[in-house]
């Protein structure tokens, strides 16, 4: 008698438990050349970006929403690779990311409130987002 209520309720019980859980999608639809990423949309390169984030900058956690705060918030603050520009006007890409592990020859360079340029180094781990309309670039010194 207790098997056939048991049973149920533990099978009731397991789908709950395994519904409420969320597992960030993994999406397929970008490009590794060179260490440096392409990708054909935004969530593809957030869900590629925002693990990498939480792993080198540990205090951070962005989360999705927290992620679309910040790129929204600091959009602008560097100029964006020009590499890079040129390759997706010939390809469909949209998105590309450079970090410090990234096999290239360009600095990131932040724009001062001014508008002008300064070449800056940056210390530690960075992540620079180039799109087709501007560029962002995440960093802790």
């Amino acid at each position: 008698m207790y098997k056939k209520i048991i049973l149920p309720l533990i099978l009731v019980f397991s789908v709950f438990l395994i519904s409420s859980c969320w597992i960030y999608p993994d999406y397929k639809n970008y490009e590794l050349k060179d260490g440096i990423y392409y990708f054909e949309d935004y969530e593809t390169m957030k869900s590629v970006i925002i693990p990498m984030i939480n792993k080198s900058f540990s205090a951070w956690h962005w989360s999705d929403e927290e992620f679309d705060k910040k790129y929204n918030k600091y959009f602008g603050n560097i100029e964006p690779n020009n590499d890079d520009v040129l390759l997706f006007s010939s390809s469909s890409y949209k998105y590309s990311l450079r970090n410090r592990s990234t096999n290239n020859k360009a600095k990131p360079m932040e724009k001062l409130k001014t508008g002008k340029i300064e070449a800056k180094s940056i210390s530690g781990e960075y992540f620079w987002i180039t799109t087709t309309n501007g560029a962002v670039i995440f960093y802790q010194n």
